[in-house]
């Protein structure tokens, strides 16, 4: 079987979705204002719309301490 490769989108979902609840508001809060985003930008990075820009992914993984996006290196 066929293993599927995951996007910077899964990555981003399952980061979002390791959160509790409260954390979950003020990180995604954080990412808003840090990237310069609206909220509808943030779904569409979280469920594969349009890609993240590479800087955005450098201050997401800045937020959250530590790599969250599979790197092709």
């Amino acid at each position: 079987m066929e293993e599927k490769i995951k996007t910077d989108g899964d990555c981003f979902r399952e980061y979002i979705a390791s959160l509790d609840m409260p954390t979950r508001r003020v990180i995604k809060k954080r990412i808003l204002n840090e990237c310069h985003i609206e909220y509808p930008t943030l779904d569409n990075w979280r469920y594969n719309l349009c890609n993240i820009h590479p800087l955005a992914k450098e201050k997401i993984e800045e937020i959250a301490g530590y790599d969250i996006f599979v790197h092709p290196y």
